[in-house]
């Protein structure tokens, strides 16, 4: 898109922090699943976002750009070794407890949407990703592509197998309102 002023960017990093902020916080907590490292990683997000301003070529949406930072952050801090170490002492802890009271947080409005959101929050995170894009930040196929750089197929295809693990998980929990899948 070209260079920007100082006050050019800070004036169009504020404009994103408003407008995408707390959707921004949503999608590193399905990720992260804690609420402190979210608060570091959001900074994290809009710093880059400030310092690569220059580098955003407009080929895509500002905020699927910001998206596609945001997801590439929570992998980052999710692969380091630091945090599997957390993740696993956590494991040995009541993990599953807090994931649970967290997730109720996270989701849309409605017992029923909680536990769906529960459910979602249990999948591996490749299919997890890809449906919470498509159903809770209304992502299109080729919008999600574009975020996490794979290829469409990929894309429907983890949507359809996350959207059969995730009925698999309804059916375990004794959900029998499937209205998700019509």
């Amino acid at each position: 898109m070209g260079e920007f002023s100082e006050e050019e960017k800070i004036e169009l990093v504020e404009k994103a922090m408003a407008q995408y902020g707390e959707a921004i916080k949503r999608l590193l907590f399905t990720y992260v699943r804690d609420h402190a490292v979210v608060d570091d990683l959001f900074q994290e997000v809009f710093i880059k976002v400030y310092y690569q301003l220059d580098s955003f070529r407009g080929d895509s949406e500002l905020k699927t750009w910001i998206y596609r930072i945001a997801i590439n952050k929570s992998k980052d801090y999710l692969r380091s070794f630091s945090t599997r170490l957390k993740n696993l002492v956590k494991l040995q802890s009541s993990f599953v407890a807090e994931q649970a009271a967290d997730a109720e947080m996270l989701v849309m409005e409605g017992e029923s949407q909680s536990e769906i959101g529960a459910l979602v929050l249990q999948l591996p995170i490749k299919y997890r990703e890809v449906l919470i894009l498509f159903y809770y930040k209304d992502f299109t196929v080729e919008e999600i592509s574009d975020i996490l750089h794979m290829n469409k197929n990929t894309i429907k295809t983890r949507l359809n197998r996350g959207r059969s693990r995730l009925k698999d998980l309804m059916v375990e929990r004794g959900y029998d309102d499937d209205r998700l899948f019509r």
